[in-house]
């Protein structure tokens, strides 16, 4: 029983981090207009995107998979994006969105660490 409740539970995290991928390339292509609120706000957009597709990721791991690979996998959907965006004529290819990728990735890893860390107190702390 506890097995097949953790396997809906991947499962659902599996389709909705699909869904999030296809939404946010979507989103990636459509034109945009000059409605910046403040410099920089595409950076914070990136670095946002990314740390939640991170935590859809490791949610999406199978038990015991290992962490570092959803490192690989999403810069490697960052620059297909990146590169689809220079095919579209009015959108452009910019390394600093995937520097911007790479930190979002990092804080979403930070944030499972502290969760982790979180957990093994309230364990400790149940004894």
């Amino acid at each position: 029983m506890a097995g097949a409740r953790a396997m809906m539970n991947v499962t659902f995290w599996r389709a909705t981090l699909l869904f999030g991928l296809i939404a946010v390339l979507l989103l990636a292509l459509l034109p945009t207009g000059d409605q910046m609120v403040f410099s920089g706000q595409d950076k914070l957009a990136h670095g946002i995107t990314f740390a939640v597709l991170f935590l859809l990721s490791k949610q999406s791991l199978p038990a015991g998979a290992s962490i570092w690979l959803i490192y690989p996998g999403l810069m490697g959907y960052g620059i297909l994006m990146e590169v689809l965006q220079g095919f579209t004529g009015y959108r452009h290819m910019e390394g600093a969105d995937l520097l911007a990728d790479l930190l979002g990735l990092m804080v979403g890893h930070l944030v499972v660490l502290s969760i982790r860390k979180a957990q093994r107190k309230l364990q400790v702390s149940r004894l």
